[in-house]
């Protein structure tokens, strides 16, 4: 399920270009107003995280010398489980009013959170990533075993993320995959990006591709987000028509 969170700056303070980490800070804010009890067991569950939201999309972008200035903007949260779109819809609204940034923080209210209608899914669809890809491996360094971002030219990349996206839905349905097939294909419009959350840099990935996998999978894909970190703001996937 897919809600859509339109948002207005009520102040002329640009936000930095890295926000995801304030984001995915308001959202659990907001949840916990509306459901604290599972905003607490989202808190302290070490798994997976089953949610995800997208990038801002700047519907009027303002030429600012530094970091990104607009009036309106719009994002998606997703998740397969309804109740957890529910809460997190009433939390925005029960409090539409947030900032992001440090010193000079911009100021924003929320003016919508529309439920979208549910999406049917076959065995094949075209997806853009609304957010990036994010997808590390484990390697040899000096001796020693240290993690590595990988990009799609690296093969690892597709079999951590299908192994990453089983590994989830089995967790979230309590059960195997019926038909666990899955390929990547057509990879196109390929864009490297750095983002920063917390102390550290993330490299990721913006792109298209087809994916071809179990309709279960594919939704699960769509619902959850592909790839790691989906709760702070990767992986979320749109439909190309």
């Amino acid at each position: 399920m897919r809600c859509k969170i339109t948002i207005r700056k009520t102040s002329s303070n640009p936000i930095h270009y890295d926000y995801q980490y304030g984001i995915a800070s308001m959202l659990y804010k907001r949840l916990a107003n509306a459901n604290i009890s599972l905003a607490n067991e989202l808190h302290s569950h070490q798994g997976f995280k089953f949610y995800t939201f997208s990038n801002l999309v700047i519907e009027d972008r303002i030429k600012a010398k530094q970091g990104l200035n607009f009036t309106r903007a719009h994002f998606f949260i997703s998740s397969p489980d309804s109740e957890f779109i529910r809460s997190f819809t009433e939390g925005l609204l029960m409090e539409p009013e947030f900032y992001l940034g440090k010193g000079k923080k911009a100021n924003f209210i929320i003016e919508s959170a529309e439920v979208l209608p549910q999406k049917d899914f076959s065995d094949t669809c075209k997806f853009t990533t609304l957010s990036p890809l994010y997808v590390k491996t484990m390697r040899k360094k000096d001796g020693k075993l240290a993690e590595f971002d990988l990009y799609p030219k690296d093969a690892k990349f597709y079999e951590n993320l299908h192994t990453n996206l089983t590994s989830r839905y089995e967790q979230y349905h309590g059960k195997k995959v019926e038909q666990d097939f899955f390929e990547i294909l057509d990879v196109k419009n390929f864009k490297p990006k750095r983002v920063s959350i917390g102390n550290s840099f993330r490299r990721c990935s913006l792109l298209t591709m087809k994916l071809e996998a179990s309709p279960e999978l594919v939704k699960f894909a769509y619902d959850a987000g592909l790839g790691e970190k989906n709760a702070m703001g990767f992986g979320c996937l749109g439909v190309v028509e």
